[in-house]
């Protein structure tokens, strides 16, 4: 069947289909020009928290400039929660290694987690232990938990060590933890035996829990 036309000014023949492109054209020529003589929108005003909070976030970071540990600490602090800035794991990282390079044990041990977790740097268990050790041997019970944990489930080590996760749940629950003096009587019945842990090994873990403990308590 031919297709549709019509005539044009000139006389000429014009199929529908292409006065169709035509108005369309024409449409959105009218559309973009209409588009065009909006005014801009001005741009979104802050409210008074956001205002507050980034305030507090260059104050912060002002403060850190004198590598204060703890200064350093709290700006990484606001990276990892996005407040005042938007957030960022990998300068929280940053911030807090520095912290912790100075001897913060809460950067420690938040060095240590982001390392296990691979937030905002690339996992390493290694150097996870490496953290999670210094601040366990300055108190901090959760790092002790997580020494325990790597040891007990072998992560990033090339066999599980139940008798030194044992020693440093019985120095979490020493210090406290209700989590460490739970799991205890868990290991006794699953672990703490033959083929994995002799008496002597288990005797050992005991004594070395029992002195930090005493060291600790003069400190």
């Amino acid at each position: 069947m031919p297709l549709s036309r019509g005539i044009d000014a000139l006389g000429k023949p014009v199929h529908h289909w292409s006065m169709k492109l035509g108005f369309y054209l024409l449409i959105f020529s009218l559309m973009a020009v209409f588009a065009a003589a909006q005014p801009a929108q001005p741009p979104k005003q802050e409210s008074p928290a956001q205002i507050a909070a980034r305030q507090a976030f260059e104050a912060a970071k002002t403060a850190a400039e004198t590598g204060d540990p703890v200064k350093l600490r709290e700006l990484a602090d606001l990276y990892y929660a996005g407040k005042g800035v938007t957030k960022n794991l990998s300068e929280a990282y940053k911030q807090y290694l520095a912290s912790a390079e100075k001897g913060d044990v809460l950067s420690e041990a938040t060095v240590g987690w982001m390392l296990r977790n691979g937030q905002g740097v690339t996992r390493d268990y290694k150097k996870c232990l490496e953290w999670y050790t210094k601040a366990a041997d300055k108190g901090h019970v959760e790092s002790q938990l997580g020494v325990a944990e790597l040891y007990y489930n072998s992560v990033g080590l090339p066999k599980r060590d139940y008798a030194t996760a044992y020693q440093w749940y019985l120095i979490a629950s020493g210090l406290g933890s209700k989590e460490a003096a739970a799991f205890i009587p868990r290991m006794e019945q699953a672990v703490l035996k033959e083929p994995n842990v002799n008496a002597e090994q288990k005797a050992a873990a005991e004594k070395a829990a029992q002195d930090w403990l005493a060291a600790y308590g003069k400190k």
